[in-house]
């Protein structure tokens, strides 16, 4: 009788599709070494120490307060500046050893955000990265978009001047294996 007191347990949607997914895809990893190209991954870098992308602020990215979530901007620190990595080796993302973030100012839902990662260092055993989020000019569409740039510019339709910063963040990591002698060119 207990039993039928208690709800019944209910699996969300999201979860149910990701571990559907994760079994049958290979991590980004496996398909970098398959391909032996960091075109695998997100296409072709035109840089090996920058990565740039844009997003709109939505409403699943927002605090209670209709601006961007703090949890949000961590973990775009954290997957760009992984990115920003990989396009100097596809094949060593680390693992964290310490990221920071310093907030300086909201983003709106609705807003359009220009995110932007660079490799300040990379050695044999640690590589450290900046982001920095930047509210762009407002969004169009949902979807994100990666551009790469040789020298990490904004591109001409968003100008550098007009764009706030948001946050900037850094992220260090440490590599577990030795760097591949590969050219990814």
């Amino acid at each position: 009788a207990a039993d039928m007191l208690r709800p019944a347990r209910v699996t969300p949607l999201w979860l149910s599709l990701r571990c559907a997914t994760m079994a049958t895809r290979p991590s980004f990893i496996a398909r970098a070494r398959d391909a032996g190209d960091a075109r695998a991954l997100l296409g072709s870098f035109l840089s090996a120490r920058k990565f740039d992308a844009c997003i709109e602020v939505s409403d699943a990215l927002a605090n209670n307060f209709g601006s961007l979530h703090g949890g949000a901007i961590s973990t775009l620190v954290d997957v760009v500046g992984t990115l920003a990595l990989l396009s100097k080796d596809p094949l060593r993302p680390g693992v964290s050893v310490e990221m920071n973030q310093s907030f300086c100012s909201s983003a709106r839902v609705g807003e359009r955000l220009r995110i932007q990662g660079s490799v300040l260092r990379y050695g044999r055993t640690l590589g450290f990265t900046e982001v920095r989020i930047l509210v762009d000019q407002p969004a169009i569409s949902g979807t994100v978009e990666t551009q790469r740039s040789v020298d990490g510019a904004l591109p001409a339709h968003s100008g550098a001047a007009s764009a706030r910063l948001v946050a900037v963040g850094r992220h260090t990591k440490a590599f577990t294996s030795k760097p591949e002698h590969t050219n990814y060119a």
